[in-house]
């Protein structure tokens, strides 16, 4: 092994002089590399102290500043006979991102009847402003408003203000996390379960694009009352899904809600699996 070693050392100082002289750009590059030339090496190889680190990922085109993307979706279920029931469900993001700020938009509602009895209807609703005062740190403000007749929620409404930071935003990932101060205003259905009370506000999201066809997402958000150390709520949105044409889309969406303090007779979890068709422009 030794000897084999000792032949790959030495062919290239051997074969240096035929090789130099034959080739001169292959001369600038060994005598760039030998200090004793200022040439730039040869096309295609940067000798520079950062020429073996990855590339870093591209932030998100200036091109694209100003201009809206999101998507809708949408799902449905109808059966009759020995068991009437109808379900819908109606989803929606929007985005809007420019040099300094960027807005958000999500909206959701579920719905469910069987045998004339409704026995879901839920709606979700929320809208983001950040604005940044760096290439990754920014100021925001959120508000939200969400129901759930299961939960015997009537109306829960956030709004606050904080400051996040954009670990990654290009065409593959967008990752963020998120930290500030919210006001929360509960109604239940009967007044003695109601509340109001400041919360610390956690958040966090991750959304991935596989390639062209598959991205997937998680996204989390929690409130601890400031008042209550009891008093907690928390929700998770996980999704993937796979394009079918260029606009349309298929994905299934998991939706995890916490309340610790629930309403009297109602569960502090719920689970939504969504299947929906949905449109991206």
């Amino acid at each position: 092994m030794l000897p084999f070693i000792a032949v790959l050392l030495a062919s290239p100082i051997s074969a240096a002089p035929s090789s130099l002289a034959s080739d001169p750009a292959a001369a600038t590059a060994t005598e760039s590399v030998l200090g004793n030339t200022t040439e730039t090496a040869t096309p295609g190889f940067d000798l520079s102290e950062n020429s073996f680190a990855p590339p870093a990922p591209d932030d998100i085109k200036p091109e694209e500043y100003g201009k809206w993307h999101g998507s809708v979706s949408v799902g449905a279920t109808k059966s009759s006979g020995n068991t009437d029931r109808t379900t819908a469900s109606v989803g929606a993001h929007a985005e809007n991102r420019r040099e300094k700020d960027r807005f958000t938009f999500d909206f959701l509602w579920n719905y469910a009847d069987e045998d004339g009895t409704i026995t879901q209807r839920r709606t979700y609703g929320a809208g983001k402003y950040d604005y940044f005062v760096s290439k990754k740190f920014y100021y925001l403000g959120q508000i939200s408003g969400e129901s759930d007749t299961n939960a015997m929620l009537d109306l829960r409404t956030t709004a606050g203000v904080g400051a996040g930071y954009q670990f990654r935003e290009d065409e593959v990932w967008n990752v963020l996390g998120e930290a500030g101060l919210s006001y929360i205003d509960e109604n239940y259905e009967g007044s003695t379960d109601d509340s109001e009370f400041l919360a610390a506000r956690l958040a966090y999201k991750a959304d991935y694009k596989a390639t062209d066809k598959w991205s997937a997402g998680n996204g989390g958000e929690l409130f601890q009352s400031l008042e209550d150390s009891d008093d907690v709520n928390a929700r998770v949105d996980t999704h993937a899904k796979v394009s079918l044409t260029e606009k349309m889309f298929a994905q299934i969406q998991w939706i995890f809600t916490w309340d610790n303090t629930p309403a009297t007779g109602a569960d502090r979890v719920d689970n939504l699996l969504l299947l929906m068709l949905g449109w991206s422009f």
